[in-house]
Parts: structure tokens; sequence; C-alpha cells
């Protein structure tokens, strides 16, 4: 993985030689870094535009988070270049983004959460979270922890929304779902396909429900489709026949009441 990201970062104009680690100058924080040399002739390589270009090129979690420019490369004695001699990035290297503060309890909340984990003490509603440090492992501990905090998170939305403003956007509006209400009445004799909207069913089908519930129409609360797991439960239960494969039996002999 390395290996292509640098491969797609030495095919940027103006770059003669580049390098990718994966380092961790935070414990538990690892991130990817990138290295590069320019050509001589080339004109000064903006960092943000680096970002961009490798952006068009890649995925977000294998875009380095910080571009640190070279001169030439620290060599050991032997002449290879000396990893541990790469220095730590600063500011420079990672890609600015106009600050504005996070605007709305979820907002504000998601911050939190980022500024946390990712070890940043400012973090605005336009901040990336893998120009910030992320990355796919860290991606998976911040959805674990926005669940913690009640937030219906999901790894795919923040990839696909991975700054702070669309990611709290997208998680607002999947936690706005409307369940419709229930339409049979607790003196409803008759259940018709009206009543049902969280199912497709036509009379028949319905009248076939109904009649297997013992006291019919009156005994039925709501009539919905099995979830992907209930389904599944009942297909081996109707598969086994006489024998019940979630209940289990066992009997234990002991020698003595030692």
């Amino acid at each position: 993985e390395l290996g292509e990201i640098e491969a797609q970062l030495a095919a940027l104009p103006g770059i003669e030689e580049s390098l990718v680690l994966a380092r961790e100058d935070e414990p538990g924080q690892p991130r990817l870094v990138a290295y590069f040399i320019e050509h001589a002739a080339a004109s000064a390589i903006e960092v943000a535009g680096l970002r961009a270009e490798m952006l068009a090129r890649l995925p977000g979690y294998m875009v380095p988070s910080a571009f640190v420019r070279l001169d030439a490369w620290p060599l050991t004695a032997n002449g290879k270049v000396d990893r541990r001699a790469l220095p730590v990035p600063d500011r420079d290297a990672l890609p600015g983004r106009e600050y504005e503060p996070p605007q709305g309890e979820l907002e504000i909340a998601v911050a939190e959460i980022w500024s946390d984990l990712l070890q940043v003490e400012q973090v605005g509603r336009n901040d990336h979270f893998f120009e910030l440090g992320g990355h796919s492992l860290l991606a998976v501990t911040l959805i674990a922890r926005m669940r913690r905090r009640g937030m219906d998170a999901d790894i795919r939305v923040l990839f696909a929304q991975p700054t702070l403003a669309a990611l709290a956007r997208a998680i607002g509006n999947g936690s706005q779902v409307k369940v419709p209400a229930n339409l049979i009445g607790t003196e409803c004799t008759s259940i018709t396909p009206d009543l049902l909207p969280l199912v497709k069913l036509d009379q028949a089908g319905i009248d076939r429900i109904v009649a297997s519930v013992t006291g019919g129409a009156p005994n039925v609360q709501d009539i919905y489709p099995l979830g992907p797991l209930q389904a599944g439960i009942f297909y081996h239960y109707l598969s086994a026949g006489d024998d019940d494969p979630y209940r289990l039996q066992a009997r234990f002999a002991f020698a003595d009441r030692s």
C-alpha cells in the first residue's frame, strides 16, 4: 500500500523523488507522512495542491495527512535513506483549511470526539478527518466513540463525508427516521392492506396470517416483515422439523458432591 502511494506521488508534476512512511510520533496515533524532493526547475509546490491531486488518484484513507518538502534525503553511512532521521512534520506540512467553528450541538459533539482522538486542539466544521491525521484504523475507533455518544454513525458515511460539517449533517439526516403510526386500533375486527404501512400484502395474505392467530384480528397489533437475522432464525427453525435447533439440552455427571 505504501508503495502505491509513493508511486502516485512520484507521478505528480514537479516531484523528483518521494517516500511515504507510517509514523507514530504520538503513542497509539500512527499516521501517513509523505516526504518529497522537487525537481530543480520546478516552482514551489503547495501542500494543499498536492493533497488535492492525491485525493483525485487515491481513496481518502490512503492519502498522507502531511507532506514534508526536503532538499535532500538524510543518508546512513552506507548511502541509504536514513528513515529515522526524517523530520517530524510541522504545521507547514499540513494542508490548511479556513477555520470556521462548529455549529449546533451535533457538530460540537463530533468536534470534541475528533479533538480527543486526533489530539488536535481546535477542530473546525470544514476540517477533513483524514487531513487531520485520521486513517482507517482511527476511523473504526471514531465510529465506536460516536456510537457510545448515541450517534447513528457508519464508517461508510465517514469515508463519503469526511469533513466535520458533512459528517454531522449525514448523521443528523440518518437519525431522523419517521416510523409510521400503528393504524390497527384496539377494537379493530378486520385488517386491510391500508392498515399495514410497513409491509405489502394483499387481502388474501393478510387473512391467512390473521387466521393463524388465536382470537383473530382483535389479537393482532401489527404486521411487518422479518429482519434479516430473524428470517435466518425462522428458516432454521422450519428446516429442523420436529426438533428445535435453538433449544439445547445438556446433562453433566459428577463423581461426587465435593
